[in-house]
């Protein structure tokens, strides 16, 4: 097997946390004959080789890096949450849930879901809300509502090992994701709170290779948390001393994404101004136009 661990039940499978294109952790339950496959993001063989049995595969979301091996599971059932799981089901819902409206861009950014991350429709099985076991009880697999990133964002308890997986709460030094339409600050914030007080002993995010402690995880929770409040005061002081700047002017400084990294991609500028916008929006400014 590749770059893995395990702890009781559960194999991690590491994913690609660095570099243009990345993806995220993999987590595959032992259950005996079938195995319960959660956010199938990279390629790896042992992925592979499961993709030849019937499993059940869980998207904690809809974004791509969470299901971009989600193709390759032709026998398995697919389960998501149930606000995430019309955008698994459809790319046309995927791309109105990003908030896309330019036809132009609509359709470069289905070439990039469809081309470099193997991006495919699948009808889901079965949805589930916070705090319910995912298929079923006996699988000891709980979710965690965790929305603000999009509205279905999940984690989940592995009752088995102790270990709750706070996804896309990532600790990453980039801070919040909130770059969709159906994303949203405020309830993030809430969901970073309601980490705190999740009763686990292990926790783990999407995107690193680390399993903290609660103790290691509480100040690493509140540092996450402090970009939002930075990257605000850092908007407020470029409005005072620009004040006329429309928001396509006030994307180009590099606010949230860094300002060399926005240069020549459409995407990331994309992205730059849903997150100023909700922030303009939280704070209640006026900017030019």
């Amino acid at each position: 097997m590749e770059n893995y661990t395990k702890r009781e039940n559960i194999t991690i499978l590491w994913g690609k946390h660095k570099g243009p294109l990345i993806y995220s952790n993999t987590f595959v339950i032992d259950c005996g004959k079938k195995q319960i496959i959660i956010d199938p993001g990279g390629e790896s063989v042992e992925l592979k080789k499961l993709s030849e049995q019937e499993n059940f595969i869980v998207n904690t979301h809809f974004h791509g890096d969470h299901r971009r091996m989600n193709y390759i599971f032709t026998k398995s059932d697919f389960f998501a949450p149930e606000p995430d799981a019309p955008m698994i089901e459809s790319n046309e819902r995927f791309i109105e849930a990003v908030g896309i409206t330019d036809k132009e861009l609509q359709k470069q950014w289905l070439y990039v879901v469809k081309t470099v991350y193997n991006i495919t429709e699948h009808k889901i099985a079965g949805t589930f809300k916070d705090n319910e076991y995912v298929i079923d009880k006996s699988y000891g697999l709980k979710s965690i509502g965790l929305p603000g990133h999009t509205q279905g964002h999940s984690g989940f308890y592995f009752e088995s090992a102790s270990l709750a997986l706070i996804t896309d709460i990532d600790l990453t030094p980039f801070g919040p994701w909130y770059g969709n339409e159906v994303s949203d600050i405020d309830i993030f914030l809430e969901s970073i709170e309601k980490v705190k007080h999740i009763e686990s002993k292990y926790f783990i995010t999407s995107h690193s290779n680390t399993i903290y402690t609660k103790e290691q995880l509480l100040p690493l929770l509140d540092n996450f948390a402090s970009y939002i409040d930075r990257r605000e005061k850092a908007l407020l002081k470029l409005i005072e001393t620009k004040n006329s700047l429309s928001l396509d002017e006030l994307a180009t400084y590099g606010i949230i994404y860094p300002r060399s990294s926005l240069a020549n991609n459409p995407a990331l500028l994309f992205f730059e101004k849903k997150m100023l916008e909700k922030h303009i929006k939280r704070l209640g400014i006026k900017i030019g136009v």
